[in-house]
């Protein structure tokens, strides 16, 4: 089995075991759809900063130990890993989320200021990735580099952008609530 296909198994499986986490530890407490939506709500605005420091700090580590072009045993792993969180993550940011919850708890956590929210934060992302991509442009005229790291630095900014703006408008929402 190839390097590739072990790092996308890995990631698929610690998306699964995260979510059974949190359905488990949740199962005791009764709550009605709008006390489970607010829950949900407040939660998201925690998490979603917290991800984004995860998300850019794993790319920290793999642009710190990058190789000029040679390949280390682990990369393929680590780039499938990268590829289903970045996957997961633009899922989460382009949908409602919450997927293994009901239909109505869904609908009550995505209302108007959270849609609002996220396609603010959308655009803020799309601004980075296009910012991202016009530096890693004027880098390539100093510094060679290869596709997969340029794909990789405007995936990368793009998405922690999207994370971190809809984090701090998802928070500011709540407080003012």
């Amino acid at each position: 089995m190839s390097d590739f296909t072990i790092g996308v198994l890995v990631g698929l499986g610690a998306v699964l075991v995260v979510a059974a986490i949190f359905k488990w530890r949740a199962r005791s407490k009764p709550m009605s759809i709008a006390e489970k939506a607010e829950f949900l709500s407040k939660r998201r605005a925690r998490m979603l900063p917290a991800l984004a420091i995860i998300f850019l700090s794993q790319q920290a580590s793999f642009f710190s130990q990058m190789s000029g072009g040679e390949h280390v045993s682990a990369e393929g792993a680590k780039i499938s890993a990268w590829l289903v969180l970045s996957a997961v993550l633009l899922l989460g940011l382009a949908t409602k989320g919450f997927w293994l919850e009901p239909r109505e708890v869904r609908d009550l956590v995505d209302d108007e200021n959270t849609r609002a929210n996220r396609n603010e934060a959308m655009r803020w992302g799309f601004l980075f990735a296009m910012a991202s991509a016009i530096a890693v442009y004027v880098l390539t005229m100093i510094e060679a580099v290869t596709g997969r790291e340029a794909v990789h630095i405007v995936l990368s900014f793009g998405i922690a952008a999207a994370l971190l703006r809809w984090g701090a408008l998802e928070r500011r929402a709540l407080r003012d609530a």
